[in-house]
């Protein structure tokens, strides 16, 4: 078995950094995995779930968004320094049915 080896950690960039991952999943939706959170918020299309990973991104302090094609191929990899809350657990529960 070959584990598949994790994007590595640019040079001056924190070690404990935390990710927002978006990539697509086996149902052919695109997903935002949040950290720490077990579940994820889907997104019809990649430029939206990319604009809700950024978001997402924005409210951690420091994280890094990276975002991978259907293929599992790295298309982007921001490092974003935010700043208050989460609103991505917000709309994760807003869209959670009760």
């Amino acid at each position: 078995m070959t584990a598949r080896a994790e994007p590595s950690i640019p040079r001056g960039a924190p070690s404990d950094q935390i990710a927002v991952r978006v990539s697509l999943n086996g149902r052919g939706d695109w997903e935002i995995a949040l950290p720490n959170q077990r579940e994820r918020v889907t997104c019809e299309t990649l430029d939206d779930a990319t604009r809700v990973g950024y978001l997402c991104a924005a409210s951690r302090r420091p994280c890094e968004l990276i975002v991978f094609d259907a293929y599992h191929r790295m298309l982007h990899r921001q490092f974003v320094d935010g700043h208050g809350e989460s609103s991505c657990e917000r709309r994760q529960h807003a869209s959670t049915p009760d």
